[in-house]
């Protein structure tokens, strides 16, 4: 590779290497077996507790010995001042670092957080913004996301106010950074279920409005992320959508998607003569919805299909069978 030393891996060399892969072998071996003799014979000290440390810096994807680690918290938790838990959190953000996405990593930090001396607003706030320098790194870390969501839920818990409007808001700064992030698409669709359900969105039609038109944008953007279309398929359908536009504005709404999707797909003809996947097969969702609800002027789900096996050949059976079911 260019600006890259290469190494000449003499004999010696690899003879030298390999004593040293030995060399922390052994002494992995021989930490492991010691903590674990710890474990089994119920030992929680402080000693105990820093032979944890070595273990896990070693390899932080062992699970039983985080087990083991709060269990040892745990005894010692009468002797343990409140700075003891920040230096935890720090050990832990040490190991999310390098591995952040190992769940166990997470899962220690949640514990840790929980039994945080008090039941402080501070605390969680704190480990919000944590979260967000960590998404700022890896924005689609599943992990990540799911743990954001539970630091929320606290927040929320102990101030007893809602941040989805302050969520809503991350997640349009989030898609807007980078569309293909499946996981802000997700906590969308969380989110916005639950201001529906609670009553938080005011002007409901308008703001249904609105966000079509911000998906329509977003297709247009870039048509070949699978992320958006499927969250157009879950906005469309949902009964959030469904009940709270009459059928006339709703179908208005499904009519101008497919006019623009049909758009895309003729621009993705023009500019490369193929077919659009994404397209094709929303299109055939928006059939089946305009079917149901008697508003059908042209039935071309047949055609879709037929498309469909040329331009996605891997999932040319699905496509078969769907022919072979078709009204």
């Amino acid at each position: 590779m260019h600006g890259i030393k290469r190494k000449d891996w003499t004999k010696e060399l690899l003879r030298q290497k390999r004593v040293q892969d030995e060399k922390k072998i052994y002494e992995y071996k021989s930490l492991t077996g010691d903590v674990l003799s710890l474990r089994d014979e119920y030992i929680y000290s402080t000693e105990a507790l820093k032979k944890t440390s070595l273990l896990l810096e070693k390899n932080p994807e062992f699970n039983a010995i985080w087990n083991y680690r709060r269990d040892i918290i745990t005894n010692l938790a009468s002797e343990l001042e409140t700075s003891f838990w920040d230096k935890e959190l720090i050990f832990v953000m040490v190991q999310l670092k390098s591995y952040p996405k190992v769940y166990w990593i997470w899962n220690h930090r949640l514990w840790v957080l929980e039994h945080y001396p008090g039941d402080s607003p501070k605390v969680w706030q704190t480990e919000l913004a944590v979260v967000n320098k960590l998404l700022e790194q890896d924005a689609r870390n599943y992990h990540g996301w799911h743990y954001r969501r539970i630091v929320v839920g606290n927040i929320e818990r102990i101030t007893n106010k809602s941040l989805d409007k302050q969520e809503l808001e991350y997640t349009t700064t989030k898609i807007n950074n980078n569309i293909s992030n499946y996981s802000a698409w997700h906590q969308r669709v969380q989110i916005i279920s639950r201001m529906f359900l609670k009553g938080e969105i005011k002007e409901q039609k308008e703001y249904i409005q609105a966000e079509i038109s911000y998906i329509i944008n977003a297709i247009f953007t870039d048509a070949e992320d699978q992320s958006v279309w499927f969250y157009i398929k879950w906005f469309i359908k949902n009964d959030i959508v469904c009940k709270t536009l009459d059928k006339e504005e709703y179908l208005q709404m499904i009519e101008n998607l497919r006019e623009n999707v049909l758009l895309i797909n003729n621009d993705e003809i023009e500019f490369s003569g193929k077919q659009n996947i994404w397209c094709l097969k929303i299109l055939l969702v928006i059939e089946d919805i305009l079917e149901e609800n008697k508003a059908l002027k042209e039935k071309n789900s047949k055609e879709y299909l037929h498309q469909l096996i040329n331009a996605d050949p891997l999932r040319k059976n699905r496509y078969l069978h769907l022919l072979e079911h078709l009204k």
